[in-house]
């Protein structure tokens, strides 16, 4: 009961910490942070975020929480939207062991005219069986 408390209050801790997160900077076009916490049975907390600025130089990141130890993938995809539809720019991916916070965050030059997302997706594993997997994606952003 105490193990499970104590993820309450984690949770509770990072979700009035990491609050979403919108502003613009004289140097950035805009900068989007959704954080969410899903209602998974390992994972926490999940966010995926995306600024683009005004060279084009997207910035996407990923972040995850989860409080047991276990191994995890993190996975991100810059996409672009293609009329209804949404293609990779570019994707990145790294592994992570044990328990706690893990984050990744790429850079990539895109082109004006566009719309675009991230996508982050974790994967929490127990040695090469796959325990969960969850994806979140950041707010849209036009350049």
């Amino acid at each position: 009961m105490k193990k499970k408390t104590a993820v309450l209050l984690s949770v509770i801790f990072l979700v009035f910490t990491a609050a979403p997160i919108t502003q613009a900077r004289s140097d950035n076009v805009s900068i989007q942070e959704d954080v969410a916490v899903p209602f998974y049975q390992y994972i926490s907390v999940l966010s995926s975020s995306l600024s683009i600025g005004k060279t084009g130089k997207a910035v996407s990141s990923g972040y995850v929480y989860y409080p047991d130890a276990y191994d995890s993938t993190l996975s991100i995809e810059l996409q672009r939207k293609n009329g209804s539809n949404w293609s990779v720019v570019k994707s990145w991916s790294e592994s992570f062991t044990g328990k706690g916070s893990h984050s990744l965050e790429e850079e990539y030059y895109v082109t004006s005219g566009n719309t675009y997302r991230v996508v982050s997706t974790a994967k929490i594993k127990d040695g090469s069986k796959v325990l969960e997997t969850a994806t979140r994606t950041s707010s849209e952003v036009t350049y």
